[in-house]
């Protein structure tokens, strides 16, 4: 378990009886942009002196393990980082049975400032922008499992009373699922060594045991972003994508098959790493040890028939296209497409095209997820 997972429970451990409670107004799990968050502290009679300080904050943390050896020289130990503090403050005044002490917080749309900035090079700040300012969703491996252990962000209610010499805590963890708007896809190269790959092509064969009678190929269009509502876990959600396929035959007279079978694999990728990200990630900088990337697939639509009519064109290649849906089970906890300074998350739609008896073809597009309306 990481540290930061550590700290509610290690500090209701530090009391054999609960000293004091921190308790939330409203029974609702995850709070969102804008919304108040609205609880109480409550301080049982017998440690209710006639003063005391309290310090209420709410607090989000970051916990990160990167376990290549370079360029990290304490790799493997867990860096943990607070990202954001937002204080309230009161103090005690007459004993009363009970001492309840309300306390709420808006949830902000973003940090106040870039909690990394003093470990970024100034000639390197224009590469993230905005992207630090991002207040990110509550991730880890027991609420997301499409996280791994070796990373989390995790939120908490922490309150402190400093009674002369004694200090009480209490600590109560909470879930922020922020909103996201649609964003400008990201660009990203393609080639060799790349992981994107918006087009495939092999030879064409119309029968199993037949020879090749031409090359067929497919190509990606850039996809739409996914809007993914409050909501999905009550529905499944779907974002097309369009395809074309092109086919050229050595035939006089070719013949065309009249469907192909598709699979599509949504791909959760969340990297992260122990400094700072001074630019968003990618594939090449994960395998150059600049940090670390865990992948697992969240749905497929399997093996479906999708029907072909092609189209001649002027110089005799035939093309059609199709319109792939990228589905979203509403049974899967899936937060939108984030990126902070050393946690982040994207989604790839992995896509088999068969058509006819030839060799299957695979092409992987970036989907942006996002839960905003408002741009």
């Amino acid at each position: 378990m990481k540290s930061a997972q550590y700290v509610p429970k290690l500090v209701a451990s530090l009391s054999p009886t609960p000293t004091m409670e921190i308790r939330l107004t409203s029974k609702q799990i995850v709070f969102t942009t804008g919304e108040t968050l609205q609880g109480e502290l409550v301080l049982h009679r017998r440690n209710a002196p006639q003063s005391a300080r309290i310090s209420i904050a709410l607090i989000g943390r970051t916990s990160t393990t990167v376990t290549k050896t370079t360029p990290f020289p304490n790799s493997g130990s867990i860096v943990d980082y607070t990202f954001l503090q937002m204080h309230h403050i009161e103090t005690l005044g007459t004993c009363h049975d009970h001492r309840i002490f309300p306390f709420s917080f808006v949830i902000p749309d973003a940090l106040p400032s870039d909690p990394c900035s003093e470990h970024i090079l100034p000639g390197k700040a224009a590469h993230h922008g905005k992207d630090h300012l991002q207040l990110p969703p509550s991730v880890d491996y027991n609420s997301d499992k499409y996280c791994p252990e070796m990373c989390s962000i995790i939120y908490y209610v922490h309150a402190e009373v400093d009674i002369g010499n004694q200090r009480l805590h209490a600590t109560r963890q909470i879930q922020l699922l922020p909103l996201y708007p649609e964003q400008p896809p990201r660009l990203r190269p393609e080639g060799e060594g790349s992981e994107i790959q918006m087009a495939d092509s092999t030879g064409f064969r119309m029968s199993l045991l037949g020879a090749k009678t031409g090359h067929v190929t497919v190509r990606a269009r850039e996809a739409k972003p996914l809007y993914l509502p409050p909501d999905h876990r009550h529905r499944s959600t779907m974002a097309p994508i369009r395809f074309d396929l092109g086919l050229e035959s050595v035939l006089a007279e070719p013949t065309f098959p009249d469907n192909c079978q598709v699979k599509v694999t949504l791909e959760a990728v969340t990297y992260f790493t122990l400094l700072p990200m001074d630019e968003l990630p990618n594939w090449q900088s994960t395998v150059n040890g600049q940090g670390q990337s865990f992948r697992a697939s969240v749905c497929s639509w399997k093996n479906k028939s999708v029907g072909l009519r092609w189209i001649e064109q002027e110089d005799y290649s035939h093309t059609t296209s199709i319109v792939v849906p990228i589905p979203v089970s509403g049974d899967m906890a899936i937060v939108p497409t984030f990126r902070h300074c050393y946690v982040a998350r994207e989604y790839f739609a992995k896509v088999e095209v068969t058509v006819g008896f030839s060799r299957t073809l695979r092409v992987k597009v970036p989907i942006q997820i996002y839960n905003s309306l408002e741009r």
